[in-house]
């Protein structure tokens, strides 16, 4: 008989950093009801569709998800902090760069480890 192997469980760090990219692209995007449509809103909304699904997609295996699950919460906080401190400050800007500084080192660590 030939049986599968059970897969393995993803870790609980992918498993975390996945729900709160989800999080942080439910609350991107709802910042279009908060502050309007105003072009960095779009594009804060835009950057939290990529957040969902990168977050879903890091709660199925492979290595990927991990590399965009590291970059581009990179490039966004980055410009979260520069939105906060030129355009808009507001708590939301806080909250997704307080998310993106617990996923990106996750992802690194993950990578590095290559599991």
């Amino acid at each position: 008989m030939n049986e599968a192997m059970p897969a393995q469980p993803l870790p609980a760090a992918r498993r975390l950093a996945g729900a709160l990219l989800m999080v942080s692209g439910i609350t991107h995007v709802a910042q279009l009801f908060v502050y309007g449509h105003a072009g960095h809103v779009i594009g804060a909304a835009a950057f939290g569709l990529a957040y969902f699904l990168i977050g879903a997609w890091l709660l199925r295996p492979g290595r990927p998800a991990l590399w965009f699950a590291t970059i581009l919460p990179t490039i966004g906080g980055i410009l979260g902090v520069l939105r906060f401190l030129t355009l808009q400050p507001n708590p939301f800007s806080v909250f997704h760069v307080l998310i993106d500084l617990v996923v990106v080192p996750i992802g690194i660590g993950l990578l590095i480890r290559r599991r």
